[in-house]
C-alpha cells in the first residue's frame, strides 16, 4: 500500500513540476488529502520518507575519509555540507523515479500534439491559392475581411516494441473543403464549399517503420547508407515537403513552395531513407518512395503509381561551420487521378536547393519546375472569379465568366510551371527572436506570355519563442501578379499572428 501511495505521490509530483510549480508538492499533496485520495498520516509519512536519504551510511562508510579531489580542483571546506539538489538535479530524480514506476508498456508508448492557430487580417483580398491551408477568405472587393483560424491539430500517437519498431498514428482535425464544390461568397469570388460547416477528423499519419533493416545481415550492415536504412509502409510523408517543412523551420506561419502550389506533404506508399555516414560524418542523405500518386485525402484510382525521390549531399561534412552545407535534388513522376478507362496525363515535379543553416540561422536557394501542376482548382484554392456574371444584354440571365475562361485555359493539362524560390531565418543572438522571410517567384505557363497569373509571392516576419513548446509570430503575407491588364487578378496583402503550440 505505501508503495503504491509513493507511487502515485511521485507521478502527481512530477506533474506539478512539468509546469514548473515546484513548490507546488505542498499544495498537491493537501489537496490528495481533501480529496480523499490518502490520508494526513499518508502525506506525513510520505513528506518525511522524501526528505531522509534513501539508504543510510554505514559506522564504516561514515568514517571512510573522502574521496579526492580532481587535479587542479580546490580543496573542500572543512564541515562542508552537500548542497540541496538544484531544480533541474530534482526534477531528473522525479523523472527517473516515474520511469522505474511506469508499468511495462507504457515505456514504449509516446503522445504528443501539434496546434496551429492564427488571426489574419486581409489589407487587400484578390485571386488565388490559401495563404494557408483551409484559410478560404473571400475575394476582391472585401478589404478588411478578418478571422481567427486553426489550420491544424494533430494527436501524435508512437508506439515502439522493440527498437527495430515504430507505429505511428496521427489523427489530423482540419476544416473540411470541398474543391469540387464551390459557393459564390460575394459579389466577385467563390471559394471552395466548408461541408458541414464543421471541423472533421482525418487520418494524416498511419504506418510501421522498421529501423535498420540490414542490421542482422553482416555484410550489408556495415556499408555506408545501408547500416541506418529505415522502411517505412502505409500512409507516410513525401521525400520533399517535410523534409522542407524542417529546413525552412516555420511551417506554422506559411506553406513552402511547392506545398502552396499543391503538393500534398502525404500519401500512401512505402519508402526507403536514412544518411550516408562516414566516421561518424554525414555526406547525405535520401528518401525514395513509391506512392499513389495523388495525396492522402484523395481515393485512388488510377492504375499507375508514382516514384518520388530525394537526395541531399553534404559536401563540406568533414569540414568544422561547412557541415550543414547542402545540395539537394527531387523529382516526383505520375499520372492524374483517373480510372484506367479514361484518359489521364502526366505529372511530373522537380526541384533542386542549395541550403545552409547553423546556431545563427539558415538560407535555401530553390529551383522548381512542373509538368500539369496546376489546374485551376489547384491554383485557385484561395478564391476564385466566378463561374457566370450577369448577361448585360439580357438582365436576370448570366453568361460564362470571360476571366474563368481564359485562367482554366492557361491552367491547362499541358502547362509548363517554373518558378525560383530564397526562404530563410536569422536568429537575433541569444535571445528567443528570430526574423524570417520568402521570396516566391512563379511562372504557371511557359509558353503563355505574358501571362496574367505570373505572380511574386513575399513573406516577412519576426517569432518569438518564450517556451520550448510555444512560438508566436507576426508577418506579413503577399501575392502580388506582376503584369498590368484587365485580366490580371488583384493582388492578395495579409498580416498574420500565428501561435504554434508542440508539446
Amino acid at each position: 500500500m505505501a508503495k503504491r501511495l509513493r507511487t502515485t505521490y511521485v507521478l502527481l509530483l512530477a506533474v506539478s513540476m512539468a509546469v514548473g510549480a515546484r513548490a507546488s508538492a505542498k499544495d498537491l499533496g493537501d489537496l490528495l488529502v481533501e480529496k480523499g485520495l490518502i490520508s494526513q498520516k499518508d502525506l506525513d509519512e510520505l513528506r518525511k520518507e522524501a526528505q531522509q536519504p534513501e539508504v543510510s551510511p554505514s559506522p564504516v562508510a561514515a568514517s571512510a575519509p573522502p574521496a579526492p579531489s580532481p587535479p587542479g580542483a580546490p580543496p573542500a571546506p572543512v564541515g562542508a555540507v552537500a548542497a540541496e539538489p538544484s531544480g533541474e538535479d530534482l526534477t531528473t530524480r522525479i523523472k527517473d523515479e516515474v520511469q522505474k514506476n511506469l508499468p511495462e508498456w507504457m515505456k514504449h508508448f509516446r503522445i504528443s500534439t501539434l496546434m496551429y492557430m492564427d488571426w489574419a487580417y486581409y489589407v487587400n483580398t484578390g485571386y488565388g491559392p490559401q495563404l494557408l491551408t483551409q484559410i478560404t477568405p473571400p475575394g476582391p472587393g472585401n478589404d478588411g475581411f478578418n478571422s481567427f483560424d486553426i489550420t491544424r491539430a494533430y494527436i501524435n500517437l508512437f508506439w515502439k516494441p522493440t527498437d527495430r519498431f515504430t507505429i505511428r498514428i496521427t489523427p489530423n482535425i482540419f476544416r473540411e473543403i470541398d474543391t469540387s464544390a464551390v459557393v459564390n461568397t460575394s459579389k466577385s469570388s467563390q471559394v471552395a464549399t466548408n461541408i458541414n460547416g464543421n471541423l472533421s477528423y482525418r487520418l494524416k499519419y498511419g504506418y510501421l517503420q522498421i529501423n535498420n533493416i540490414f542490421q542482422d545481415l553482416e555484410p550489408l550492415r556495415d556499408v555506408p547508407g545501408l547500416k541506418d536504412m529505415n522502411v517505412k509502409m502505409g500512409q507516410i510523408e513525401n521525400p520533399l515537403i517535410p523534409w522542407e517543412e524542417d529546413l525552412y523551420g516555420y511551417r506554422f506561419t506559411s506553406l513552402v513552395p511547392l506545398n502552396f502550389l499543391a503538393y500534398s506533404s502525404t500519401d500512401l506508399g512505402v519508402a526507403l531513407m536514412g544518411p550516408v555516414t562516414v566516421d561518424g560524418a554525414r555526406w547525405a542523405d535520401y528518401w525514395v518512395g513509391y506512392y499513389n500518386g495523388s495525396s492522402f485525402h484523395s481515393a485512388e484510382f488510377n492504375e499507375f503509381r508514382s516514384p518520388q525521390g530525394r537526395v541531399s549531399v553534404y559536401p563540406g561534412a568533414a569540414t568544422p561551420g561547412l557541415e550543414n552545407l547542402g545540395v539537394t535534388y527531387f523529382m516526383s513522376y505520375g499520372y492524374t487521378n483517373v480510372a484506367p478507362d479514361t484518359p489521364d496525363s502526366l505529372i511530373r515535379r522537380m526541384a533542386a536547393l542549395v541550403h545552409y543553416n547553423n546556431k545563427y540561422g539558415g538560407i535555401a536557394f530553390e529551383w522548381d519546375r512542373t509538368r500539369n501542376q496546376n489546374t485551376f482548382a489547384n491554383f485557385f484554392t484561395g478564391a476564385a472569379p466566378t463561374q457566370t456574371i450577369p448577361d448585360p444584354d439580357n438582365p436576370g440571365h448570366t453568361i460564362p465568366n470571360p476571366l474563368t475562361q481564359l485562367y482554366t485555359q492557361i491552367l491547362n493539362p499541358t502547362a509548363i510551371g517554373q518558378g525560383f524560390n530564397v526562404f530563410g531565418h536569422i536568429n537575433l543572438g541569444d535571445s528567443p527572436f528570430s526574423l524570417f522571410g520568402m521570396w516566391q517567384r512563379w511562372y504557371p505557363n511557359l509558353d503563355y506570355n505574358p501571362n496574367p497569373l505570373d505572380f511574386n509571392r513575399l513573406i516577412a516576419g519576426v517569432a518569438w519563442q518564450p517556451q520550448s513548446w510555444m512560438r508566436v509570430a507576426v508577418n506579413s503575407q503577399n501575392i502580388m501578379y506582376f503584369h498590368n491588364g484587365p485580366s490580371v487578378p488583384q493582388d492578395t496583402h495579409a498580416i498574420f499572428t500565428n501561435l504554434e503550440l508542440n508539446y
